[in-house]
C-alpha cells in the first residue's frame, strides 16, 4: 500500500540542470514531493518514509533536484537535493535512506554503474565523489578550483566501468579511465552544457546538451563530436532545451525534450519527427517526460502554463498508449508543478513524479 508523505521538492530554473534559483521550495501548504501511481496515472498518493534509529520519520521537508535510476534495480532511485544531502530507496519509494557522507550537500549529477549497484559517483557541482560499498562510505575523487563551475552530469561508460565522464557547466567534459584516480579534458564545448547521456546500447556513444547550443554526439567516447543540431532547425524554439530522454526499449532512438514540444529520433539524433500533442507547438513547457520501456507506445508526460513572474497558471498530465496518435488527460495530484517523471523498468505500471512551487 503506498504510504502518504508530505515531501517538499525543488526545480530550478532550467529543468533541474542549471541550478538557478527562479523556482524553488517555499513552505506553503500547496503539496509538493514525490508521489507514486500503480496504475500508469490514473491515482497518485505520496510516498517516502524515513527509518531511523529514533523511529519512523519523513523527509517531508527534502527539496528534491534531481531523481536518478539504478540500471540494474528497478525498485531502486536515488533522490539529489537542493542543499540536503542523498537519499536512496530500494524498494521503489516505499521507504528511503539517507546518506550520511552527503548530509547538507547540494546534489547536482550522480550515476551508478550499470554492472555493479554498490560502485557510485556523486557531485555536489565542485566535487566528485565516489563509493564502492553501496554508499556506506565516500572517497573524493575530483575538486574544481573555479567556482563558476560545476559539474552537471556524472556517466560510466556501458562497456567499461573504469571509464567515467564528467560534464561541467561551462562545457568541458571530463574523462577519468581509472575509475576516478585520475582525470583528464577531452572536449571543451565553449559554452554552457546543462545535461550528458551515456548509451547503454551503443559503447562509446554519449550525447551532450546545452540549453540554447542543442544536441552533439560522440561514438568514440568522447575523442570527435557531431553537431546533431540541423535535424533540430525545422522545429521552431528545439534549442530551447529542456532534457533529452534515451529510449531504452529500442537502440538508436532518443527523444529532445524542448519548448517546441516532443521530438523523436529512430537515427541516433540525424532526423527527428515530432509527437503530435494535444497542444500546439510552444503552448505549454514540458517538464515531466517518461516512456515505458517495455511498451514505446506507451509514453507520458506534462504540460505545464507559466503567467507573469513565473507564476504557475496551470498543469495537466498526458499519456498515450499508442505511440501518440490519440492522448488521455489526467488530473495531477497536486496543483503544484510536476517537474519529472519516473517509470518503474519492470512493473511498468508504477510512475514517479515529483512536484515543485515557485518562488
Amino acid at each position: 500500500m503506498i504510504k502518504k508523505i508530505t515531501f517538499l521538492c525543488a526545480i530550478s530554473c532550467f529543468l533541474l540542470f542549471t541550478g538557478a534559483s527562479c523556482i524553488t521550495t517555499t513552505t506553503q501548504s500547496q503539496p509538493v514531493g514525490v508521489y507514486r501511481s500503480e496504475n500508469k496515472g490514473d491515482k497518485w498518493e505520496q510516498v517516502a518514509i524515513l527509518p531511523t534509529a529514533q523511529g519512523l520519520k519523513s523527509i517531508a521537508n527534502i527539496k528534491v533536484y534531481r531523481i536518478f535510476e539504478d540500471p540494474s534495480d528497478s525498485n531502486a532511485f536515488y533522490l539529489g537535493t537542493r542543499g540536503q544531502g542523498l537519499f536512496y530507496t530500494y524498494n521503489n519509494g516505499d521507504s528511503w535512506q539517507s546518506v550520511a557522507a552527503m548530509s547538507g550537500k547540494f546534489i547536482y549529477s550522480m550515476a551508478v554503474d550499470p554492472k555493479d549497484k554498490c560502485n557510485l559517483y556523486a557531485s555536489d557541482g565542485l566535487h566528485i565523489y565516489k563509493s564502492v560499498d553501496c554508499s556506506r562510505s565516500w572517497e573524493l575523487m575530483f575538486t574544481e578550483e573555479r567556482g563558476d563551475q560545476r559539474f552537471v552530469s556524472i556517466g560510466i561508460d556501458a562497456a567499461d566501468s573504469k571509464v567515467v565522464y564528467a560534464a561541467q557547466l561551462g562545457g568541458d567534459i571530463l574523462v577519468s579511465r581509472d575509475s576516478g584516480i585520475s582525470w583528464q579534458v577531452i572536449k571543451r564545448f565553449n559554452f554552457q552544457l546543462q545535461d550528458m547521456a551515456i548509451d547503454y546500447k551503443t559503447p562509446k556513444r554519449i550525447y551532450v546538451a546545452s540549453y540554447r547550443n542543442g544536441l552533439y554526439r560522440s561514438d568514440d567516447s568522447g575523442v570527435t563530436w557531431l553537431d546533431m543540431n540541423k535535424g533540430l532547425e525545422p522545429f521552431q524554439d528545439s534549442k530551447v532545451f529542456y532534457r533529452v530522454s534515451l529510449n531504452s526499449a529500442q537502440k538508436d532512438s532518443l527523444y529532445w525534450i524542448c519548448k517546441y514540444g516532443i521530438l523523436r529520433s529512430d537515427d541516433s539524433g540525424a532526423t527527428w519527427t515530432d509527437l503530435k500533442l494535444l497542444t500546439p507547438p510552444g503552448a505549454v513547457a514540458v517538464y515531466g517526460f517518461a516512456v515505458s520501456p517495455n511498451n514505446q507506445q506507451e509514453i507520458y508526460y506534462t504540460g505545464t502554463i507559466l503567467g507573469e513572474k513565473n507564476e504557475h497558471v496551470k498543469s495537466t498530465f498526458y499519456k498515450t498508449s499508442d505511440g501518440g496518435i490519440t492522448w488521455v488527460t489526467k488530473k495531477l495530484p497536486t496543483t503544484t508543478i510536476p517537474v519529472m517523471i519516473k517509470v518503474n523498468p519492470t512493473t511498468d505500471n508504477v510512475l514517479l513524479m515529483g512536484f515543485a512551487v515557485l518562488d
